[in-house]
């Protein structure tokens, strides 16, 4: 399996590329302001077709959806509750004073991502797991080893979004957010709960590892 990590852009997020071995099918995680760095990595993919999957709308992480719909014709989906943050965008640029997607395309949603569902994407299996308080429908992409066999996986991944990162938590202040008491909760009840060996890839900053985050991650430790 290739996992493909694109830092960058205004917000310093990280977008991810997913392509199963064999396959022509590539998952797009995410693609923010980081249009031309995304663009570069897929140029060394060979690939026909692309599957947008947001973990959440905000302008971060949704504001180039858009660019990769049009141009590849791909598909996008987000969870519905996301709605009303994916219209928020033009707004959130205003607020945090950036002109360049000031004008931000909304863009139109192929398909809803429902709660504890199974999906196949390019013979790729995950699992998804909402965990709401950074926004109402953040949704991590939960990959099983098992599940993946003949991608040669060597532990559980998953993609967390805003939800939780290395050492921090996401923030609950912006649209659709919540409180930090329900986010933490909601860490707690249905991430926390993974293997310990699995590989936490999130929405900003480096990867870490559920155990790591259970043992030195301020906001969630003694919360077990």
């Amino acid at each position: 399996m290739l996992l493909k990590i694109i830092p960058g852009g205004a917000f310093v997020e990280n977008t991810y590329i997913l392509q199963a071995d064999k396959s022509d099918e590539v998952i797009l995680v995410d693609p923010g302001s980081q249009i031309e760095d995304i663009e570069r990595s897929l140029k060394d993919i060979d690939f026909k077709t692309i599957h947008i999957w947001n973990t959440h709308g905000h302008l971060d992480h949704a504001c180039g959806v858009e660019h990769f719909k049009t141009k590849y014709n791909a598909k996008f989906f987000i969870h519905q509750k996301e709605l009303p943050i994916l219209d928020a965008m033009p707004s959130a640029a205003a607020r945090f004073g950036i002109e360049e997607f000031a004008d931000v395309i909304i863009p139109e949603v192929d398909g809803f991502i429902e709660d504890k569902k199974s999906y196949s994407v390019g013979n790729l299996n995950f699992e998804t797991i909402l965990v709401p308080g950074h926004s109402p429908g953040s949704i991590c992409f939960y990959f099983k080893e098992e599940a993946n066999k003949k991608e040669k996986m060597k532990q559980d991944i998953i993609i967390s979004g805003d939800t939780v990162f290395a050492g921090s938590v996401g923030r609950v202040d912006l649209t659709g957010g919540t409180n930090m008491q329900d986010l933490v909760g909601n860490i707690t009840r249905r991430l926390l709960c993974l293997k310990d060996e699995t590989i936490l890839f999130p929405g900003h900053g480096p990867h870490t590892t559920i155990e790591v985050e259970k043992q030195s991650n301020p906001y969630l430790m003694g919360n077990l």
